[in-house]
């Protein structure tokens, strides 16, 4: 049997990669919300000659603050704002329960939202109230894949979350986006893309909702969100919502 022997150099130094070597670490994941909608009309009471704003009627905006967890583990709390994407949180890897509370709920209280959260990426929950009822009391919740391969500098996504099927003008392209559809579309930086939503009226004529452009600087990203108008007999069915923010860097390359 022939016995291998290594110096103490070379026997140091092989000792020395595999004390060093450690597994690749698993990336932090995060987790935003963007609650939808419009703000009920502003009220006010006078008295005194001084003028109060009121609190707007209840359910007629989502919860200020909510409390998230996943099962078990620790929560965190966000804040939310109708139209405004909310701070990042730290979500676990792998999928699972993501549980949202309102922050003065009971203990024992049931969820306001529960829902499975994507195996792996950072991801975006869009919030809208429930059609039925009119109010947030309850709510209706996508999720949205929120890394830089799914939406990377220079794209626009548009997404129906209203109950119509409605018409995109984009450019020269027409698209019919049936409700809760979505598309992904490029608009180099510069840019000034036409856009147009258009809706179809009881006799089958198509009416203009909304018309503007897009356009993006270097580096950005864009949000097109098609929603329900809010309110008592709206005089426009469906509203829409433009999120423009900067795109995440894509990761670096792991060198071999």
């Amino acid at each position: 049997m022939r016995v291998l022997f290594l110096s103490p150099v070379l026997l140091g130094a092989f000792i020395s990669q595999i004390l060093i070597a450690k597994p690749e670490p698993v990336p932090e994941r995060k987790v935003r919300f963007l609650p939808v909608g419009e703000l009920p009309p502003f009220r006010q009471d006078v008295r005194d000659g001084v003028r109060y704003e009121l609190e707007p009627p209840a359910g007629s905006i989502p919860p200020r603050e909510v409390v998230m967890g996943f099962g078990d583990e620790a929560a965190e709390a966000a804040s939310l704002r109708l139209g405004r994407i909310s701070e990042p949180l730290k979500v676990p890897n792998g999928t699972g329960p993501l549980i949202l509370k309102k922050r003065e709920a009971a203990a024992d209280a049931e969820p306001w939202l529960r829902l499975t959260r994507p195996e792996a990426g950072d991801f975006l929950v869009l919030l809208w109230r429930d059609g039925k009822n009119g109010t947030w009391e309850k709510v209706n919740a996508l999720v949205l894949p929120d890394d830089p391969v799914s939406a990377p500098a220079g794209s626009v996504r548009v997404i129906n979350i209203s109950p119509y099927p409605v018409r995109i003008a984009m450019g020269a392209e027409k698209i019919l986006l049936e409700a809760g559809k979505s598309f992904k579309r490029t608009v180099p930086a510069g840019v000034e893309q036409p856009f147009q939503i258009l809706l179809a009226d009881v006799a089958g004529n198509l009416k203009t909702l909304h018309s503007s452009v897009i356009t993006q600087n270097a580096g950005e990203r864009s949000l097109v969100l098609v929603f329900r108008a809010d309110g008592e007999s709206p005089r426009r069915p469906v509203k829409v919502s433009v999120q423009r923010e900067p795109a995440p860097l894509p990761p670096v390359p792991v060198k071999s």
